[in-house]
């Protein structure tokens, strides 16, 4: 029996996790049975299973894919370009991006998971802040962690405004995202105003 290569195992992964994207996308993580993900991936679920634990498992590593990929866009471009890049995301990934948010809140297995495979990125996405912090791009009176917060939130609600196709401007939420976490404007000092000193009249 020939053996198989790690090229032909990356390859079925990959294939698996593309049709398990437009399933997921299609019927949302509920409705995507094994049976529809044997149809969108053309594979059996012994072959879709021998890739995943369980169908969990598989959707945390569509929800990694999805975070990565903004992650590796703010390293290497910045915070603006991260979110121009949502605004021409495939609607699949859309659809997992959005479906993230809704089992990070009641789905305590997905987010144990989830929170066990994002923390190798965390240090990379501190260091980002951090450094931004420090050289006074961005604002210090709060944590790194609450302009991440914040950012991310925005970046959910972005979007569900480009998957309703609902019309935004990006370039004026990019303004005003840039003035929240802009370091604050320092007071300006009142000026100082001299006195000039009445000159005595002269009795003579």
């Amino acid at each position: 029996m020939p053996k198989v290569t790690q090229e032909h195992l990356d390859a079925r992964r990959a294939e698996i996790l593309d049709g398990a994207r437009r399933a997921f996308a299609e019927y949302g993580y509920d409705g995507a049975t094994v049976a529809r993900l044997e149809e969108a991936t053309g594979l059996s679920r012994g072959a879709i299973f021998h890739y995943f634990e369980n169908k969990n498992d598989l959707f945390v590593e569509l929800a990694m894919e999805t975070s990565n990929r903004f992650g590796d866009i703010l390293l290497e471009s910045g915070l603006d370009e991260a979110f121009r890049a949502l605004t021409a995301l495939n609607p699949e990934w859309l659809a997992v991006l959005i479906e993230t948010e809704a089992r990070m809140r009641h789905d305590e297995d997905f987010v144990r998971r989830f929170e066990a495979r994002a923390a190798g990125g965390s240090p990379q996405l501190q260091a980002w802040f951090e450094q931004r912090q420090a050289d006074g791009t961005l604002r210090d009176d709060v944590s790194w962690e609450e302009i991440g917060r914040f950012t991310t939130s925005l970046l959910n609600g972005l979007a569900l405004r480009v998957a309703g196709e609902d019309p935004f401007d990006i370039e004026a939420m990019l303004r005003l995202l840039n003035d929240a976490i802009a370091p604050p404007a320092a007071p300006r000092k009142p000026r100082k105003v001299s006195r000039v000193r009445p000159v005595a009249k002269s009795t003579k």
